[in-house]
């Protein structure tokens, strides 16, 4: 890109975060830094399930209670639960206590540094199962009554928005910078949760797409001049108890970490919330009905699916996959092509 590109990295939510931007207005370049740096402080702070004085937390302590809501939280709890319900309950935010029992009991770091210590890798010998902490609820049925008029929540279940919030944070920045600070072109990345805009179609934005069965290596390119993308995956963060290994993609359907036929997928399209759900709803679904029902629900959306098998499933249009190079360096086994409309 010709524009001049000022870079800033910090680290949030126990992830690395990248950001690139543009702005005509040099001067407050630094200003753009610090206020990204403090938002995503400030995001970790009231969403984070790891400590006491979250908002979350406060939350969670007070289940049965109805409580009332900061306008942050009140608006991820209405995205968690719009996507619960298109998903048909695969994304489920209230999911806590069932991670819990699977052993994800601390931030992941912490989690890998105690098992490492302890057993020489990351594997734990025995928990204790608490199974009355589990989910108590699967399906559809929703475990949180909120009032938006009130700005309130009845929780019946303890929640966990990890999956939602690291890309619901890059959204709101993405858009504060792009309609209050005039940062004219720019791509935060968190973690793989990605926004990106203002590049020109001759110069876009280039992705790498992480290989999936060659640590430290990327399988292909996304290429992107606006939009988002999201990549999910059971092949990250995994740890071992008594033996069993587990992941922390849950199926709300079994309490379990998934056992599908996807080990990892990228979403792209116009917002980076959607791509995170359709991600993990996909990995946690499994290729034949993931697909399916990502085609029945969305719009503008692509997937690239990685299967057990290794093989490479697309799901989009024809004419987006072959067009502008977005995909570049992928090839694929099969493709799902959307029936344009």
């Amino acid at each position: 890109m010709n524009t001049t590109l000022h870079q800033f990295r910090t680290t949030a939510m126990n992830t690395q975060i990248e950001l690139k931007f543009a702005t005509e207005q040099g001067a407050r370049v630094r200003g753009i830094a610090r206020f990204a740096e403090d938002w995503f402080q400030k995001t970790e702070l009231r969403f984070t399930r790891f400590r006491e004085v979250s908002e979350l937390s406060r939350l969670n302590q007070r289940i049965g209670e109805r409580c009332m809501l900061s306008d942050a939280m009140l608006e991820v709890l209405l995205l968690a639960e719009l996507y619960r319900s298109e998903t048909g309950g695969i994304f489920d935010p209230c999911m806590l206590g069932a991670i819990e029992t699977c052993g994800y009991d601390r931030s992941f770091e912490q989690l890998a540094s105690r098992l490492t210590a302890a057993t020489g890798t990351t594997k734990l010998a025995s928990v204790t199962m608490n199974t009355n902490a589990a989910h108590p609820q699967t399906g559809v049925q929703s475990a949180m009554d909120i009032d938006p008029g009130m700005k309130s929540v009845l929780l019946h279940a303890p929640l966990d928005l990890g999956g939602i919030v690291k890309a619901w944070s890059v959204q709101r920045l993405a858009s504060y910078m792009m309609r209050k600070l005039a940062v004219t072109q720019g791509i935060i990345n968190a973690g793989g949760d990605l926004a990106v805009w203002g590049a020109p179609e001759s110069d876009p934005w280039l992705v790498a797409i992480e290989h999936p069965w060659q640590q430290g290596e990327d399988i292909g390119v996304l290429a992107l001049c606006d939009g988002a993308a999201a990549t999910s995956s059971k092949l990250g963060r995994r740890w071992t108890i008594g033996g069993n290994e587990k992941h922390h993609l849950l199926d709300p359907r079994t309490l379990q970490p998934s056992r599908s036929d996807v080990e990892q997928c990228t979403v792209t399209g116009p917002d980076a919330v959607t791509c995170e759900i359709w991600a993990k709803t996909i990995c946690i679904l499994g290729a034949s009905e993931g697909i399916e029902r990502f085609k029945n629900k969305t719009k503008h959306y692509e997937a690239l699916l990685f299967g057990v098998d290794r093989r490479v499933h697309y799901c989009g249009s024809r004419s987006s996959f072959e067009s502008a190079s977005k995909w570049r360096g992928v090839s694929i086994d099969q493709a799902h092509w959307r029936t344009q409309t």
